[in-house]
């Protein structure tokens, strides 16, 4: 083919698609009209007008990518579990083939099973169970809300002292080495889950990212925003707001103080009916209170009644924690944003999720100390009372979720300077709850008190002469506060012999009060166990600290029994006088039973365990609690076993050692405990130096014991569905 003799006439390189500038035009960077066959600027400068394409680079062919962030996130998990599959498999058949060849000398009885249970509770990156009650679909719910994980975050959440974590950091090798020098086929099933779930427990010590506070039920904004989310029908809302009118419910007396009763109504009015604009903290406060009342309610009703309000608890329920996934960053400072952070707190703490109340009332605290709400106003007005009833409220979640996380409280007592009591004006539902509030408050003070004195990071650089110091003087509050509470105590006792509780709600007020003795017995065996034991006791608890735990739990038993068969009453009682408080004397308890074998506290333990699992299908926590608290009764009961049987039978001799080191990996059996010669004798021989040197090792034990403390604790905030006591991670050994 002839080239054409004028350029200006060759066909475009973008012939039947976009014209493109002249070389000249595009030479000079000048803009081209692209005009044909002479462009303006070349016309008028009298310029041949040519388009040859000089200097284009061709277009390469793309290909079109259709693996999303999202699918690539799947495949590599898809990836990451096929590969744990085959590894398991693999080590399934080493353990087969060492089990045929056990009669040759030259194999390792232990081998086959020490890689099974390395590749089954290995935490390798697979996919995390779902969550309990979540749906299936629920992780690409929370991707859309919080965005994906890159997994390249290398922080983790800090738990109160840090010294356990370093010490952990052999606690994943150790289990070869332990299981290997141990006969481990040789144990009976019980002992074995026994020794793999106390196993779990220190791993989980150097999980990352183990306690996420995710929402599994929020769901994401529809285009037209919270309008747009779904609502129980309006004649269900009506009939249960008549009954609250009526019969306001003891369980939620907190909650109504905080919305109050005769506004409520109006509120929901202002939802159901918006003629004009209203705030996703408002919607968050009406819809939470909803939730609360339809769970009241549901709880108990019957039959298809029951079935539609648990419907509208579930829809009140999603558009909450909707709501709470997104609260801005940065909250408008005023009273409807502090009332959602508290009321979504106490929402967390029901469902389990204490990270995520701390970091709720946490944001509440500071709003409140923002506004003004914890300084004493001259004169007082009603007005400045019920802000201060909403400033003790955070008080008291701060100070106790503080306590549990190992941390400093956000509150200082020192800011503080209105009156630690609710305010005459203070209109509360029920008079019995003003009585409570008073005394949680004195409480919460206490709490603050007895980690800033005894277990905060600067209270540990103490000698043990002053903490034990201040040990006794608080000590000496705590007696002071139970004296003075004794008489409200023994009236409700006596009015429940004769006339029976209140137990047919949610949360006794009874119950309540009588948990009073429950919280003060936990509170002195927290001092206690700061106070050093006696010389050559060979324990590493005072006797009053022994003690004290005891009665914390018969005053536990006392409270359950007064319950009677009301599940929900129980459930309400343990949620906030147990777990919430929380409850240190369980793990003192059990470390004394490792101490000494002692089969009277294994009976108070075994008792307390059994008292929770009728309680589990009415709440998480309380099924998180169980769960913890059977793993352990089961290493209580196998380091009985390996006592009493390790003097004439070396294989359960060597069992007890490794409980020794998984214990000491938690705090819970310092070294030198398991190694009294040495240790004398190296305090024996450090001349000047030994008293430093002890003093040190106090310290450091008594900061292990409560980091520890704090870890198991802080397993209440872990995904646990897929745990079984019995058993461990993932199925059985």
């Amino acid at each position: 083919m002839e080239e054409p003799d004028n350029p200006s006439e060759s066909p475009d390189l973008g012939s039947g698609s976009t014209k493109r500038a002249c070389d000249q035009c595009r030479h000079r960077k000048i803009r081209c009209d692209k005009e044909t066959p002479t462009c303006s600027n070349c016309r008028i400068a009298n310029r041949q007008c040519s388009s040859t394409g000089l200097g284009f680079k061709p277009k390469e062919p793309r290909q079109r990518v259709l693996i999303t962030h999202q699918y690539e996130r799947k495949i590599d998990g898809l990836d990451a579990r096929l590969g744990a599959i085959e590894r398991m498999l693999h080590s399934l058949t080493l353990s087969i083939n060492n089990s045929n060849n056990s009669c040759n000398a030259s194999t390792s009885p232990s081998q086959g099973i020490t890689e099974t249970l390395a590749a089954a509770f290995s935490f390798a990156p697979v996919a995390p169970p779902p969550i309990v009650g979540s749906s299936p679909d629920t992780g690409d719910g929370a991707d859309a809300l919080y965005g994906p994980d890159d997994g390249n975050d290398d922080d983790s959440v800090f738990e109160g002292h840090s010294s356990l974590r370093s010490q952990t950091v052999f606690a994943g090798e150790f289990l070869e080495s332990a299981v290997a020098q141990t006969p481990f086929q040789s144990l009976d099933p019980q002992m074995q889950s026994a020794l793999s779930s106390l196993q779990q427990i220190v791993g989980m010590q150097n999980r990352e990212s183990s306690r996420e506070s995710r929402l599994s039920h929020a769901k994401p904004l529809p285009k037209g925003g919270i309008r747009d989310l779904p609502m129980p029908p309006s004649q269900v809302v009506v009939g249960v707001l008549r009954e609250l009118k009526e019969f306001p419910p003891a369980s939620l007396t907190t909650i109504l103080s905080l919305t109050a009763v005769e506004n409520f109504g109006e509120r929901c009015r202002k939802v159901y009916f918006a003629i004009e604009d209203y705030s996703i903290m408002f919607f968050g406060t009406v819809n939470a209170t909803l939730y609360f009342l339809f769970r009241e309610r549901a709880a108990f009703a019957e039959g298809t009644k029951q079935t539609q309000l648990l419907e509208c608890m579930a829809v009140c329920r999603d558009n909450f924690e909707t709501v709470l996934a997104n609260l801005p960053l940065l909250m408008p400072t005023r009273r409807e944003s502090i009332e959602v952070l508290l009321i979504g707190s106490m929402y967390s703490i029901e469902t389990g999720k204490y990270s995520l109340a701390r970091d709720l009332n946490t944001s509440a605290a500071m709003m409140c100390q923002n506004l003004g709400y914890h300084k004493l106003k001259t004169p007082s007005t009603p007005e400045h009372e019920e802000k201060a009833l909403v400033f003790w409220l955070s008080y008291l979640l701060d100070k106790a979720l503080s306590l549990r996380a190992g941390r400093a409280s956000v509150i200082q007592d020192y800011d503080v300077t209105v009156p630690m009591k609710l305010g005459d004006s203070v209109n509360v539902p029920n008079m019995m709850w003003r009585l409570i509030m008073d005394q949680w408050i004195v409480h919460a003070h206490f709490m603050g008190k007895a980690y800033d004195k005894l277990y905060s990071p600067v209270a540990l650089t103490l000698s043990p002469e002053q903490r034990a110091e201040n040990a006794r003087e608080l000590i000496q509050v705590v007696e002071n506060l139970a004296d003075k509470a004794d008489p409200i105590i023994k009236h409700t006792r006596q009015k429940v012999q004769q006339a029976g509780s209140d137990a047919n709600t949610l949360y006794s007020m009874d119950l309540a009060i009588l948990g009073d003795d429950l919280i003060f017995w936990s509170a002195l065996t927290l001092i206690h166990r700061a106070i050093p034991p006696p010389p050559g006791s060979g324990s590493n608890f005072s006797p009053d600290c022994i003690q004290a735990a005891r009665k914390a739990f018969e005053a536990h038993e006392k409270c359950m029994e007064m319950a009677g068969d009301h599940l929900y009453a129980k459930a309400g009682y343990l949620n906030w006088n147990v777990i919430y408080i929380p409850f240190i004397p369980i793990i003192v308890l059990f470390c004394h039973i490792v101490e000494t074998s002692d089969r009277d506290d294994l009976k108070r333990l075994s008792d307390f365990v059994d008292g929770l699992l009728p309680v589990c299908p009415v709440s998480e926590a309380i099924d998180k609690l169980y769960r913890i608290s059977q793993v352990l009764l089961n290493v209580a009961n196998l380091c009985i076993k390996t006592r009493s049987q390790g003097a004439t039978n070396q294989n359960m001799s060597m069992v007890g050692n490794d409980v020794d080191m998984y214990l000491n990996q938690l705090g819970f059996m310092p070294q030198y405990h398991a190694h009294p010669g040495s240790t004398a004798a190296g305090y024996g021989n450090s001349g000047g130096n030994a008293s430093a040197d002890l003093n040190a090792d106090q310290a450091a034990q008594l900061g292990n014991w409560f980091s520890g403390n704090t870890h198991i604790l802080g397993l209440l905030d872990e995904d646990l569905s897929g745990f079984d006591p019995n058993t461990g991670f993932g199925g059985t050994l």
